[in-house]
């Protein structure tokens, strides 16, 4: 989902690298946000759901086409995206003002 990437990138403020630094920078951030939301989310499937889920997995479905899925079987599926990019992003940005001291 290229919002949810475009979303990261205004987040982390990502316009302010150089455009090569920040496709990898935003390729290793979803893949976080996308980890955090699947540990949330993956409980909350029905077993018939989460059976789909796995037959999507196997067949190496891409992102968008998991994150399509889930978002019909999830709630409030894109809040939890945004609520794991904020937390993210509260994390790193702890982790930087410990290194600084």
């Amino acid at each position: 989902m290229s919002t949810i990437k475009e979303n990261l990138a205004d987040l982390f403020e990502l316009d302010k690298m150089s455009p090569e630094k920040a496709v990898k920078t935003i390729d290793r951030l979803s893949k976080l946000v996308f980890q955090a939301v699947l540990v949330r989310v993956l409980p909350l499937l029905s077993e018939k759901d989460l059976t789909e889920y796995e037959k999507l997995v196997d067949s190496q479905k891409e992102g968008d086409e998991l994150f399509k899925f889930l978002s019909e079987k999830v709630e409030g599926f894109e809040n939890i995206i945004k609520e794991e990019a904020q937390n993210l992003h509260t994390e790193l940005a702890g982790e930087f003002k410990s290194t600084e001291i």
